[in-house]
């Protein structure tokens, strides 16, 4: 199958929300490849920053799909490890971007280290927080977790058993050489909030089963997700709903930089200048926007004729 047949036929690139009939849990699944290539590609990260950041978006992306809400859904790790940031949103429609922060000379350093580094090695001490922002209408929610645990499935799970929320159970993996990356969740159902706990046994069971998704299966675009889930749960009873699509849309634009810009006095604005020139670069996407003093002239005319300060 090539990628644009992958692609059409819904088996890259989306989400896939499910239903485990018997133990009565709800489900989805995300796989993504070539969105995930377009938001990887300008920056040409170190492979276990690209690894981290698949993981990163995969798990945004199958958290977010199963809340409402109408605005932007962030999960951010801040750390003072060799990796400082990694960070995703997604928007209503699947529509995600992503970037991450690290020093290359720490990063060099740990990697020459013998044996094999989890997430605490390269993330440091720090925190993981789930942000959800609806706008300047509605309150702003976030929930905060120490990282903590080998992966970031041991972070996802903390969050989810502090705060005392739906039991919910994740598989992440990701492959940084091809670009792709995949996640199922698992979670009871709101009316089950009471009924289930850890010890039930269809609830361990489902998850046992959910767990012995290989990577291979979970990043395979061969591999039909409907498939893959009925493999895992067909004794169960497994529903499909509509897939949702996903990818990779920066929101910057020559305007929003231009009222940043604006928010400062010029004469700092100015000291940014190289050869002449002040550029903002998206961190996200790696867009440069380029201010001569032409540009920054009609830029702060704008401004005065506003009448602001």
């Amino acid at each position: 199958m090539t990628q644009l047949e992958a692609i059409a036929s819904g088996s890259i690139d989306m989400i896939q929300p499910f239903q485990v009939e018997g133990p009565g849990l709800r489900g989805r699944m995300v796989r993504v490849g070539p969105a995930l290539q377009k938001a990887l590609g300008p920056h040409n990260y170190p492979p276990v920053v690209g690894a981290l950041l698949g993981e990163t978006v995969a798990t945004a992306l199958i958290l977010a799909s199963s809340l409402k809400y109408d605005g932007i859904f962030t999960l951010q790790t801040s750390s003072d490890g060799p990796i400082g940031m990694l960070m995703a949103d997604v928007i209503n429609g699947g529509v995600f971007r992503c970037y991450a922060r690290y020093n290359t000379d720490r990063l060099a350093i740990l990697n020459e280290t013998p044996g094999e580094a989890s997430l605490p090695h390269y993330l440091g001490a720090g925190h993981m927080a789930f942000t959800v922002d609806q706008g300047p209408d509605a309150e702003r929610y976030q929930g905060i977790t120490e990282l903590t645990g080998a992966s970031m499935v041991d972070c996802a799970h903390a969050y989810f058993q502090k705060s005392e929320q739906l039991q919910t159970a994740m598989v992440i993996h990701s492959d940084a050489d091809a670009g792709l990356a995949g996640a199922i969740m698992i979670q009871q159902l709101p009316e089950q909030k009471d009924a289930m706990d850890d010890d039930d046994e269809d609830w361990r069971r489902a998850v046992i089963l959910m767990s012995s998704v290989k990577s291979e299966e979970l990043l395979d675009s061969d591999l039909k997700p409907g498939k893959l889930l009925y493999r895992l749960f067909h004794e169960e009873g497994v529903r499909l709903f509509d897939q949702q699509p996903v990818r990779n849309e920066c929101r910057c634009s020559s305007g929003k930089v231009e009222k940043t810009l604006k928010s400062f006095p010029r004469t700092e604005i100015e000291d940014m200048r190289e050869d002449g020139i002040v550029i903002v670069t998206c961190e996200f996407c790696k867009t440069a926007y380029e201010f001569d003093d032409d540009a920054l002239d009609r830029l702060y005319s704008t401004l005065d004729n506003d009448g602001s300060d």
